[in-house]
């Protein structure tokens, strides 16, 4: 970490931002041992440790760019890009949704996976966009969000409805579901 990094943290964070970054290191140089080595369960512990340590590093650098945004203007088109990434996810699970309805069998149930994936990386996007809905004090932003996240709570909806219409399951689509009704992500709209 270069001192212009170091600055831009909160003091407090930089030694546990280090160890976390010395983690993710170790995590993925480990994994990627075992894969070669053909360990698959040690990898794949790892790998999924690497990625949960990478998706602790991405919250606290989005938070920084937060914090650090010169204006309401750059914090807008940070908030939109993260929008257009969230309505990728959107599409793309809906994309699966359609190639597993055209399948039977394993391969469906091969494509459900890749959706519920999907579906875990959504969710872990509108969970780093709720800070800064509660942090930024721009009306307009704030609402952006709200929009933003009422839509992605109707997608899930329309998903697990589509799946029981079609009679395929997912467990962690109504897991994602409850999770986005239990924060009351459907509710925002109405503030």
């Amino acid at each position: 970490m270069t001192k212009i990094d170091e600055n831009l943290l909160d003091p407090a964070l930089v030694g546990s931002t280090r160890d976390l970054v010395e983690r993710f290191k170790a995590s993925h140089d480990e994994a990627c041992q075992h894969l070669s080595n053909e360990e698959y369960q040690q990898a794949m512990a790892l790998f999924f440790d690497a990625s949960q340590t990478a998706d602790e590093m991405t919250e606290r650098f989005l938070t920084v760019l937060i914090k650090t945004s010169p204006s309401t203007a750059h914090r807008a088109l940070l908030v939109e890009a993260l929008s257009w990434r969230l309505r990728y996810y959107d599409t793309q699970y809906d994309y699966h949704l359609s190639v597993a309805q055209t399948l039977t069998g394993l391969p469906r149930e091969e494509w459900i996976a890749r959706l519920e994936t999907v579906l875990v990386l959504s969710q872990s996007l509108v969970d780093k966009l709720l800070p800064f809905m509660r942090e930024v004090e721009d009306e307009n932003i704030k609402a952006r969000i709200r929009t933003l996240l009422v839509d992605w709570v109707r997608g899930i909806r329309d998903l697990v409805s589509n799946l029981k219409t079609w009679g395929m399951a997912s467990a962690q689509a109504a897991r994602v579901l409850e999770w986005a009704l239990d924060n009351d992500l459907e509710g925002m709209g109405v503030e």
